[in-house]
């Protein structure tokens, strides 16, 4: 009898240490949730205050709180930190058009780099090398260096001062047999896509309010939250992944059937964002190596659009 009464205070104990362990547990994921809601409250409103709150985010937060009633933490977790970056990414917008209004247009640009226009000149892009011919939306542009003396790096990519993160200072390799190029080997990239080379893209991340500041002739734009997933390697949002399967088949060349993804003859990538503290590129890049893109058809302009202008390089409006 005693025995069995021991036994049944040992199962008891042991069943009690789990449900401790368990509520325990789910303490710890709701502290974990909540608090990724206070800072994607906190990035909101930092957004709002200079005119830069994404339209979504207050809706995204809304639904984060909604997960975290009904005690579905990870997606709690995975919906306030998906608005937090886009707090982040509205502020740093608004805070960069806002210095576009207030300064002076440099004159080259002015005379055509955001037009569309060719910059003449005779600014030599390499002793060579002049210019290099490459086709946007349709049109041939001549990309070359600008020969304005006066010519200055736009307002937006002047600032040194940037909240880390997520604008966080970039390695120079992004991930293992991902090369890194400069603008001498986006330029031959950019050449061979213009010319009717259909395995290659240059593929400009940034978002739309960012492109439409200027891009670099023959790029595509593809913003990078169209490819982004989270830590978990899912979408919090279904439809977001047929967005991503869709941007996979028609622009990168991979084929997918019976939600099965066949890379064999998937596009090289060159990928860019707005500079060697712009994280937009490089998280693609990774998105797609987890999704069993092949690294070695993938390529980092770690440099981006601030590398760019600041070499005078012609840039256009899409």
């Amino acid at each position: 009898m005693k025995i069995m009464t021991i036994k049944l205070l040992s199962v008891a104990l042991l069943f009690s240490t789990i449900v401790s362990n368990t509520t325990m547990a789910a303490d710890k994921e709701a502290v974990t949730a909540q608090s990724a809601i206070d800072k994607a409250e906190t990035s909101r409103q930092h957004a709002a205050s200079v005119g830069g709150e994404w339209r979504d985010t207050g809706k995204i937060i809304k639904k984060a709180k909604a997960a975290l009633k009904e005690g579905q933490f990870d997606k709690a977790i995975k919906l306030a930190r998906k608005a937090e970056r886009q707090g982040s990414y509205g502020y740093e917008q608004a805070v960069s058009q806002q210095t576009q209004k207030n300064l002076t247009t440099p004159s080259y640009l002015n005379g055509g780099a955001l037009t569309g226009s060719v910059v003449t000149g005779e600014g030599y892009i390499t002793p060579t090398l002049k210019g290099v011919d490459v086709i946007h939306n349709g049109k041939t542009v001549t990309i070359t260096r600008t020969t304005d003396k006066k010519a200055t790096i736009p307002a937006a990519f002047t600032h040194t001062a940037r909240a880390c993160p997520p604008f966080c200072v970039q390695p120079i390799t992004v991930a293992d047999n991902v090369g890194t190029i400069g603008e001498l080997e986006v330029l031959k990239l950019l050449k061979r896509a213009s010319h009717g080379d259909n395995s290659v893209m240059v593929v400009d991340s940034r978002t739309p309010e960012w492109v439409q500041q200027g891009t670099i002739p023959g790029s595509v734009s593809i913003p990078w939250n169209k490819i982004s997933v989270d830590t978990q390697g899912t979408f919090a949002v279904e439809s977001e992944t047929e967005i991503l399967d869709d941007i996979l088949s028609k622009n990168f060349g991979v084929r997918i059937a019976d939600g099965k993804r066949d890379f064999r003859n998937a596009k090289t990538l060159v990928m860019f964002c707005n500079g060697s503290w712009c994280p937009q590129s490089s998280i693609n890049i990774k998105t797609l190596i987890k999704l069993g893109y092949p690294a070695y058809k993938l390529k980092w302009y770690r440099g981006g659009m601030q590398s760019w202008v600041s070499l005078g390089l012609t840039t256009v409006k899409p």
